[in-house]
């Protein structure tokens, strides 16, 4: 079982490169004419998919070297290297800095970064979530990932958490929302329960639903967010 000392330890170095993409970000955007809209957009649709990208594969070789670290120190039998894994969000970039630039043309420009703000953090460090969860499906000693939060996290994160069950489907996304903390780390133990099947069906990646299938995504979530905390 990973200690809570090594899970704070990723949870730290995610934190810390969320701290760097929003610098970043800040930064260009401070660097902007917004007295030219059409170039600001132009230039936030060339540096963002540059930004994700590069901060994902640091946020991906960060996990990676914690995953193999805690692994020798867990004394786990066997040979396995992590995997990193790319961003799952990589293709959403686009669409959503498009969405984003919107408010370049309007009396409120700064509303702009605000979403990037809230967007590009999340996209990064789903980086590092993959690859400790594509490293947990392929290590031959793990028995899945769980979920590890801060003492502060939200009903939706302690829902998926899900009292540290263990998450064994291949295909089950890291549900994430903007602001989130949370972390995967592996696990190593047979005996670790799994999620809910409701946890499972929680994580269902929400980007490609239409309007009226992220209604009910979302009211299915609520529900089972209301019986967990009963």
């Amino acid at each position: 079982m990973v200690s809570p000392a090594d899970a704070e330890r990723l949870r730290l170095a995610q934190a810390g490169i969320r701290r760097l993409v929003t610098r970043d970000l800040d930064a260009f955007f401070a660097s902007l004419n917004l007295d030219r809209p059409e170039r600001a957009r132009d230039a936030l649709l060339a540096f963002m998919p540059v930004l994700v990208s590069q901060y994902g594969e640091s946020a991906a070789a960060v996990a990676a070297d914690w995953y193999d670290g805690v692994r020798a120190s867990e004394g786990v039998s066997g040979r396995f290297r992590a995997t990193m894994a790319a961003s799952p969000y990589l293709s959403a970039v686009d669409g959503t800095t498009r969405r984003a630039v919107g408010a370049l043309f309007t009396d409120t420009p700064n509303e702009t970064l605000v979403a990037l703000r809230s967007a590009a953090p999340k996209y990064v460090l789903a980086a590092s979530r993959q690859t400790i969860t594509t490293s947990a499906d392929r290590d031959p000693r793990a028995s899945g990932w769980q979920r590890i939060g801060s003492g502060g996290s939200c009903s939706f994160c302690r829902m998926l958490i899900d009292r540290g069950a263990v998450y064994r489907e291949r295909s089950v996304l890291f549900a994430a929302h903007k602001s989130c903390d949370c972390a995967a780390v592996p696990s190593w133990d047979p005996d670790a329960p799994e999620v809910d099947v409701a946890v499972y069906k929680a994580s269902r990646r929400t980007t490609r639903m239409t309007p009226e299938q992220k209604a009910e995504h979302n009211a299915s979530i609520r529900n089972y967010i209301q019986r967990y905390e009963d």
